[in-house]
């Protein structure tokens, strides 16, 4: 049984998923199995995998959603640790190697981060270390203040114990593109704490097309992250006011960005149908009574008849 399993959820990504499995491949860490996911690809997904033989255990689902494709891989998994990466993502070659030396010698630690490099698509590092070069605070140790805060855990450079993961539940299939963040803060609140490595060990693909690209989607499933943990984890009794305190200044906050973004994308009613609700949940916040007077006023380009000239 391996020690690690690596988990690769896809879909229509034929075009990178061979330089992911490659780069899986390529570890200096050599106890590990390769789970792969097709959430119902319909491009030459499968003829990508068939060359790799026995090196990839291959499953195929019906086009259900990241959360559903990463809970079945874990279906499969007999690892002691969970290693994510995403189709269109890569890694360096000690990556897996650093992680387990790590993990072993930080048995507090319930799964462990890094540095990310960014890449564009064709494979071009755009930020070598991300974290460093944006002066992007990092979770580690107890970390859940941070975490409600703001999600700097990227997918490709995280290890996980198999057993935290079975303590702090599976990935949540209401989220369309964050519930990889909902995870983390499912952990914190389990109790397990955060290792970071400050080494790029991964490498992240901005693509244009990603879901991650999407705004709306983004924004809209904070709001449902903020809102389940509000509600459905007791964090009061467990954590205290201070963190519920955090979470609904989160939610306040990420709405206000969402009703923007619906105006900006056209939906106007939407935006103002937010707003109201959030008038009537912040009766004294001004400000909320002014984003409102724009969706009267103000309107998008795309809203604004074409100039003729």
């Amino acid at each position: 049984m391996p020690r690690v399993s690596v988990m690769i959820p896809t879909y229509n990504c034929a075009r990178f998923l061979g330089f992911a499995i490659d780069s899986v491949l390529t570890q200096t860490y050599a106890d590990y199995e390769i789970v792969v996911i097709d959430d119902g690809s319909t491009d030459d997904t499968q003829e990508c995998i068939a060359k790799y033989g026995s090196k990839v255990r291959y499953f195929y689902q019906s086009n259900q959603g990241l959360s559903a494709a990463r809970n079945l891989a874990l279906d499969h998994a007999t690892g002691e640790f969970i290693a994510y990466i995403d189709a269109d993502d890569m890694w360096y070659p000690g990556k897996l190697e650093t992680q387990v030396a790590f993990l072993d010698s930080h048995r507090e630690c319930g799964l462990v981060h890094t540095e990310v490099s960014v890449i564009d698509e064709q494979g071009k590092v755009i930020h070598a270390c991300f974290n460093r070069e944006t002066n992007r605070p990092v979770p580690q140790g107890k970390c859940l203040n941070d975490l409600l805060r703001r999600c700097h855990i990227q997918v490709p450079t995280v290890m996980e114990r198999r057993s935290w993961l079975d303590r702090a539940g599976r990935f949540d299939l209401r989220l369309l593109v964050a519930q990889d963040y909902l995870h983390w803060i499912m952990l914190a609140i389990a109790g397990a704490e955060v290792g970071y490595i400050d080494q790029a060990l991964g490498m992240y693909r901005w693509r244009q097309s990603s879901l991650m690209s999407n705004q709306w989607r983004l924004l809209d499933d904070f709001v449902k992250i903020y809102e389940i943990v509000l509600t459905e984890h007791n964090l009061e009794r467990t954590h205290g006011a201070e963190m519920i305190e955090i979470v609904k200044e989160q939610l306040y906050t990420t709405q206000r960005q969402l009703a923007y973004v619906e105006r900006q994308e056209c939906s106007t009613a939407t935006a103002r149908h937010r707003l109201y609700r959030l008038i009537r949940q912040w009766p004294l916040q001004l400000e909320l009574y002014v984003d409102l007077v724009k969706t009267y006023v103000f309107r998008s380009e795309s809203q604004r008849p074409l100039n003729p000239s």
